[in-house]
């Protein structure tokens, strides 16, 4: 069951970073007045590829619930990270992620299989560019509480 506020990934800077790629290598091209329609042709296909992408971050649904965050990706099972389970939180905002308001928070499991891997081999669950990240951070570790991420000391 989903809650009022779903959070969708921001896909307008995905759409920059694209327009910004293509920017750069298109003067790397050896582009003439004959080649143009192929030229127009490959932009095409390459604007319909970042739009594809673009549809499957939007597809993404994250949820901070009384249970857990919930991530629901299209074609994929709904992902349910108790907040138990979570080790530790961090995040990413680059410079147009900035621009942008919206970064990328990772949660860091103790046990079982996240979404990628962190250097250290540890499960990680990653929250794609959502809209403001140190907000959603600080919701999330309010329901964490005061010990969230504290090791018991090793027997």
């Amino acid at each position: 069951m989903q809650p009022a506020k779903v959070l969708r990934s921001n896909t307008t800077k995905s759409l920059v970073k694209g327009t910004i790629a293509l920017a750069l290598f298109t003067p790397f091209l050896s582009l003439s007045w004959a080649h143009l329609p192929d030229y127009l042709l490959f932009v095409g296909v390459y604007y319909l590829s970042v739009g594809l992408y673009m549809l499957h971050k939007e597809s993404t649904a994250h949820w901070i619930g009384d249970d857990g965050i919930h991530v629901k990706r299209l074609w994929q099972r709904e992902i349910v990270v108790p907040y138990d389970n979570i080790r530790d939180l961090g995040h990413s905002q680059g410079m147009l992620a900035r621009r942008f308001d919206c970064g990328t928070i990772y949660v860091e499991l103790r046990q079982g299989k996240g979404t990628h891997r962190s250097m250290t081999g540890v499960s990680v669950v990653q929250l794609r560019d959502l809209p403001d990240p140190f907000g959603l951070m600080d919701e999330i570790a309010e329901k964490l509480g005061p010990f969230a991420g504290a090791q018991s000391p090793p027997s």
